[in-house]
């Protein structure tokens, strides 16, 4: 389940804004391409949810294996308005006993500029069991990242990770990714992005490849924009392979669809329900 959050980024924890190094539009214009953070012009708002069926297919298996589920709300946390991202997945039942995942990942952010200022994540893949809480150092001489762990394999542990104002937990990365700014984007081009999970942050990329129109199962088709993104090679991805996702082509923006080999199978992952969008969602061309 690791490749449907590593995909969703694909796609953090007290923070003191007085500190903080750069304003939304420096963050704009030095990270991702995305047009502007304010909360009155990003694509969501709170109350959006999508929920996925996430496929996979090995030998014998060829089946809907898990359902995943991404909420946008809004909520205050120390008297903060804020955005919450939460990220969630499990298996169906009836794999449970091959393989029994639980992942939970909550972002909480700032409603301008999408500045983040909590992010946790728990998780029960099998017999293995984390959880993380990170805390933010801007003030510091050298910013970085306090993670709280804990692990079912090294018990509590701590661990710094570097920190620049561009580097994301993975809820915050995927909505960051729902408001690029597709027109300034160039086909093939590659573009940067940083993501910190667990006590790693990794420094990847994604590639445009332009707009094609993609059958959803069970959905329809959707004009959408391709992305590949590259992923962390090691237990899960193959050296050089890459996670495709579709967006769709309209103000929503929002993933329809995203496909990955992996070191033994293939993932694939579909849009099956979507409440509380923005915008009508006009590239839903048919059902």
């Amino acid at each position: 389940m690791k490749t449907f959050f590593h995909a969703l980024a694909a796609i953090a924890l007290c923070l003191n804004l007085a500190g903080f190094p750069l304003s939304a539009g420096e963050r704009a214009s030095r990270c991702l391409p995305v047009k502007s953070l304010k909360e009155s012009e990003v694509v969501f708002r709170g109350g959006e949810s999508l929920t996925f069926a996430v496929h996979y297919r090995w030998g014998m298996i060829n089946a809907d294996i898990a359902k995943a589920v991404v909420r946008i709300d809004t909520s205050r946390l120390n008297g903060r308005e804020v955005f919450h991202a939460s990220l969630s997945a499990w298996t169906q039942k009836i794999y449970d006993s091959m393989f029994r995942v639980r992942e939970q990942l909550d972002s909480r952010f700032t409603r301008d500029g999408l500045v983040p200022v909590e992010f946790t994540r728990t998780a029960k893949e099998g017999s293995y069991t984390c959880s993380n809480r990170y805390s933010y150092s801007w003030d510091s001489p050298q910013p970085h990242i306090k993670a709280s762990l804990n692990t079912s394999r090294k018990g509590d542990f701590y661990a710094e990770t570097p920190l620049d104002a561009c580097t994301f937990d993975l809820p915050l990365l995927y909505c960051m990714l729902r408001n690029l700014d597709v027109a300034s984007l160039k086909v093939g081009e590659r573009y940067p992005m940083t993501f910190a999970v667990d006590d790693d942050v990794y420094h990847l990329h994604f590639i445009y490849y332009g707009r094609e129109d993609r059958n959803i199962s069970g959905l329809g088709t959707v004009r959408s924009h391709k992305f590949g993104f590259q992923v962390v090679a090691g237990e899960v991805f193959a050296e050089g392979a890459d996670l495709y996702a579709w967006f769709s082509d309209d103000a929503n923006f929002i993933p329809v669809m995203f496909s990955a080999p992996l070191k033994i199978g293939k993932v694939n992952g579909r849009l099956q329900m979507y409440t509380g969008l923005s915008h009508e969602f006009t590239s839903l061309i048919k059902k």
